[in-house]
C-alpha cells in the first residue's frame, strides 16, 4: 500500500461529498480520481476522523431510522420487551426501526453484557413438537398469535418457536399459512399502541353534528325526516412493504381491519383494491 501524499489528503478533504450524517457519499468517485480502492478511501477517512481532521459521523441526524444510533431509553425498552418475549418485529414497530436493526442491537447488548447470552440451541424433541402442535393458535390472517405461550410451554425463546413453526410449515406438518398481503394481528396491535403513544399529545378533531330540518317546497310539506350527518377524523394505519423494488401500501383501521391495498409501480396505472 502506497503512502498518502499531502496533495491527496487535501483533495480528499475538499472533494468529499457528505450526507447529513457526514457519511461520505462519493467514495468510489474519489477512489477513481486518486487511483485507489474504495476500501483505501474509507480507511483514510476513518483515520482522519480519529485525528479530528475530518467531520465526525452523527447518525442521530439521519433521515433513515435504520441509520440512527440507539439511545439509552431505546436500549431500556428493547431489554424490557425482549425479556417479556416480544418479537423483534413488535420491538421494531414500537421504536420505528426494522426487525434486522433490532436483531443486531440485541446481539450487541448481549455482547456487552446488558442482556444474558442465549443458551446454545438444543434440538427439538418430539415431545416439544407435539406440545407446540397441540397448543398453537392462529389469528384470522393465518399467523401464529401465541408465540409467548408456546415458548413458555416448550421452554424456548420467541425466535426458536418462530423458527420451528416456519420449518414445520415448509415440511407441511403445519398446513395453515399466512394470507398473502396481510399482517399478523399482533403486529397491527403493536403498531396501534405505538401510534397511540406517538400521537397522544394531539387531540382528535370531531366535526359538529349537522341537523337537517324538514324543507317546504311550494305548497307541499316534505315528509318529515330525522337525519343526522356526522363527520369525524378516523385514524388510518399505513403499512408499506417493498419487495424487489415494488411497493405495496396497506391501509388498516385501528381495529386491524384491512380497508385498502395500493400497489405500485404497475404496468399501467396504480391498482387500488377494496
Amino acid at each position: 500500500m502506497k503512502n498518502w501524499t499531502t496533495k491527496e489528503i487535501q483533495y480528499l478533504k475538499k472533494n468529499a461529498l457528505l450526507a447529513e450524517t457526514n457519511v461520505v457519499l462519493n467514495a468510489e468517485e474519489l477512489a477513481k480520481k486518486l487511483g485507489r480502492s474504495p476500501k483505501s478511501i474509507d480507511a483514510k477517512i476513518y483515520k482522519l476522523r480519529r485525528d479530528n481532521q475530518f467531520p465526525q459521523t452523527d447518525f442521530s441526524k439521519s433521515f433513515d431510522p435504520k441509520g440512527r444510533k440507539f439511545t439509552d431509553s431505546e436500549d431500556k425498552r428493547i431489554i424490557s420487551m425482549y425479556k417479556k418475549g416480544e418479537s423483534y418485529e413488535d420491538i421494531g414497530n414500537s421504536l420505528d426501526r426494522s426487525r434486522q436493526s433490532i436483531a443486531g442491537r440485541i446481539t450487541r447488548l448481549k455482547k456487552i453484557g446488558k442482556l444474558k447470552q442465549t443458551a446454545v440451541q438444543k434440538n427439538w424433541t418430539q415431545n416439544e413438537v407435539d406440545i407446540l402442535l397441540s397448543n398453537i393458535q392462529f389469528d384470522e390472517n393465518g399467523y401464529c398469535c401465541n408465540h409467548t405461550e408456546l415458548g413458555r410451554l416448550c421452554n424456548r425463546t420467541y425466535e426458536q418457536v418462530a423458527g420451528k413453526i416456519n420449518r414445520l410449515r415448509r415440511d407441511r406438518t403445519i398446513s395453515t399459512s399466512p394470507k398473502t398481503g396481510t399482517t399478523s394481528i399482533n403486529a397491527k396491535k403493536s403498531m396501534n399502541r405505538f401510534n397511540d403513544a406517538r400521537f397522544a399529545a394531539y387531540p382528535r378533531k370531531e366535526e359538529p353534528i349537522m341537523n337537517v330540518t324538514p324543507v317546504i317546497t311550494g305548497t307541499t310539506l316534505e315528509r318529515e325526516k330525522s337525519v343526522d350527518i356526522q363527520s369525524k377524523q378516523v385514524t388510518v394505519i399505513l403499512t408499506s412493504i417493498i419487495i424487489d423494488g415494488k411497493r405495496t401500501d396497506q391501509y388498516f383501521l385501528p381495529n386491524g381491519q384491512l380497508i385498502a391495498v395500493k400497489k405500485e409501480p404497475t404496468s399501467s396505472a396504480n391498482e387500488v383494491s377494496r
